[in-house]
């Protein structure tokens, strides 16, 4: 899976509007997507404390075929 760091545990906001995103797993904030600065770093190798949120593993384990999400 390609890290997506919106989707990252790790990924937070900031109130400093210089460098409005962070990283807690790396602990850098940046202008631009803390993957992008990670990949610089790392010759183009991409993001290794990448991990789902929570709310996304959540999403991940819906079964649409589940007939209590379809009933009236």
């Amino acid at each position: 899976m390609k890290p997506n760091c919106s989707k990252c545990k790790h990924y937070y906001i900031t109130f400093n509007q210089d460098v409005p995103r962070g990283c807690r797993a790396y602990g850098i904030q940046s202008a631009s997507s803390p993957l992008q600065v990670i990949r610089n770093a790392n010759s183009g190798q991409d993001c290794l404390g990448f991990e789902l949120k929570d709310r996304e593993k959540e999403k991940k384990k819906k079964d649409l075929n589940d007939p209590r999400y379809w009933e009236a």
